[in-house]
């Protein structure tokens, strides 16, 4: 949890760095979140073990950060028209809600639960519609499971489906005994390292 998970992160990263001219715009998408992702980990781990200081607030920014970047990574793979309402209006009203949930419901020092419940249902519906379209579609060229983009989607399922239950309950779970509550934790570290396990089979796959 503390170890192998944070630092693999960087398995998904130099992968991509490597192969950065052949990824598409999606899967560029990607690779910023998973480069935000390990700066405020890293950031988060040394405030909290090193200058003994809650870090929290790190959870709240880049909660709101990580929702933008999801939505505009399924703007991209859904083939969204440029001018529909849904993909305009739900970042912005995303970071308003983080805002509004750290001034007024859970302050910047407590875990943001609330707005990573919603992050976590919005992305299992946009997962989901993947689902179904990629079900429907006649592709005769390319099998689904070559598709870079059915990568990234079902890490991304897998792992929101997983932790959103966490993330719902997270008030309760920091009410169990040392033992349960590392367990979860190191639950949630899985279903962390195995979405970077399919981000890394998916920029494998990224070719022109």
């Amino acid at each position: 949890m503390s170890v192998l998970v944070p630092w693999s992160i960087f398995l998904p990263i130099v992968i991509g760095l490597l192969k950065f001219k052949l990824l598409p715009k999606n899967a560029r998408i990607i690779w910023y979140y998973l480069l935000v992702s390990a700066v405020v980990n890293f950031a988060a781990s040394f405030i909290g073990r090193k200058l003994h200081a809650n870090n929290l607030p790190l959870i709240h920014i880049y909660t709101a950060i990580e929702g933008v970047l999801f939505c505009w990574f399924y703007k991209v793979t859904l083939q969204a028209p440029k001018n529909i309402l849904l993909f305009k209006l739900l970042p912005v009203l995303f970071v308003l809600v983080c805002i509004i949930n750290a001034l007024f419901f859970q302050s910047i020092y407590t875990y943001s639960s609330y707005t990573r419940s919603i992050e976590a249902i919005f992305c299992i519906l946009f997962a989901l519609n993947y689902f179904a379209r990629t079900a429907t579609m006649d592709n005769k060229e390319t099998k689904t499971i070559l598709l870079p983009e059915f990568h990234f989607n079902t890490g991304i399922f897998l792992y929101f489906s997983g932790a959103f239950m966490l993330f719902v309950f997270s008030n309760f779970i920091f009410t169990l005994s040392d033992n349960d509550y590392y367990t979860v934790w190191v639950i949630h570290a899985g279903f962390v390292l195995c979405m970077y396990l399919f981000f890394v089979t998916a920029f494998l796959l990224c070719k022109k």
